[in-house]
């Protein structure tokens, strides 16, 4: 790694030691003060390519009035991403949110994982999240109509690892809800319009054989990995901020209902039935999205609903607006 200068804040202790020593061993230069005096005294005195902070203390940061370089932040809580996301969503820089476990425990894998792709600005492949040793399985997929062949190999998957019906179920609307996306919403042509998303879903779509949607799933034994890749690029982290902000406001309302259509479902769908939702872009050229399930918990801690749940965006061209801005208007800039 190079330019790996990390400011990592955590008011726990283990939290701080942990990072600290997985960091530094990864070959990263980490700052980990242990006040929040000491932080800002950090953030004024170095210049950092990463932060990754506790909700507390970049709460603390905002209220004294401190200013993030503009850079990939990571945002680190225990609460739910439901109730913090008003804040979040108003944040230029926010990249990553990882959701703490229990007793505020961080997930230093996720954490190694998040900084590795950031700094090495490799940030695609599904193995990435599989313990080595783990086999995969690829389709392309071209045809609406057949999508649900594949999602019905995926489920047998599933099956023959004696998986819970549960599991299975969450493992079907993933894969069904990417694939859907990578169809009908992905496409754009040269001016940045959106080519099928007007299209009722039981419509026929056919897509180039340039423009197939590949489906990539497997397991480490201890996580189902499923990702679904287009070759287009079109979403922005400023489009995924609105379509859950959307969801995240009327689920509490009588009207939802996860049957209807509307802008930003389907993601909503995949992020409430996954433990991580990762997002890896290349503007114009390329989107992948997985989905991570946990298959090791018990039917009692087996998460139904996506209070917990981790949501990453990674961007191979960070620091332009594309990074920050949505619409088609800025895909016909971009293309210009």
């Amino acid at each position: 790694m190079q330019n790996n200068k990390i400011l990592f804040f955590d008011p726990q202790r283990k939290n701080r030691r942990d990072a600290l020593r997985i960091l530094t061993a990864a070959g990263c230069e980490v700052v980990a003060p242990e006040s929040f005096k000491k932080l800002e005294d950090a953030v004024i005195e170095h210049q950092f390519n990463t932060y990754a902070l506790d909700m507390e203390g970049h709460q603390h940061l905002i209220s004294r009035g401190i200013e993030l370089a503009t850079i990939p932040t990571i945002v680190m809580s225990q609460s739910p991403l439901t109730e913090i996301f008003p804040y979040l969503s108003d944040l230029r820089h926010f990249t990553n949110f990882i959701a703490k476990g229990p007793k505020n425990a961080l997930n230093n894998s996720d954490l190694l994982g998040t900084i590795a792709k950031i700094m090495h600005n490799d940030i695609f492949g599904l193995k990435k999240y599989l313990n080595w040793g783990a086999h995969t399985w690829t389709f392309h997929i071209r045809d609406a109509a057949t999508r649900r062949e594949y999602i019905e190999f995926l489920k047998e998957y599933g099956r023959s690892m004696g998986l819970r019906s549960a599991i299975i179920k969450h493992m079907e609307v993933v894969a069904e809800e990417l694939l859907m996306n990578a169809i009908f919403d992905a496409p754009i042509d040269a001016r940045g319009n959106r080519l099928h998303n007007h299209k009722k879903r039981t419509e026929e779509v056919i897509l180039p054989v340039t423009q197939a949607a590949r489906l990539e799933f497997g397991s480490d034994g201890r996580r189902i990995a499923i990702s679904v890749t287009d070759p287009f690029g079109s979403i922005t982290r400023d489009l995924v901020l609105k379509c859950l902000t959307r969801c995240f406001s009327i689920k509490s309302t009588p009207e939802f209902n996860e049957e209807s259509g509307g802008a930003g479902l389907g993601l909503f769908f995949c992020y409430k039935h996954v433990d991580s939702l990762i997002i890896n872009v290349d503007p114009l050229k390329r989107t992948e999205f997985i989905g991570l399930i946990d298959i090791e918990q018990s039917v009692k801690e087996s998460k139904l609903d996506s209070s917990h749940t981790a949501l990453h965006f990674f961007n191979t061209d960070n620091y332009s607006p594309m990074f920050l801005q949505s619409g088609p208007r800025n895909l016909r800039k971009k293309t210009a």
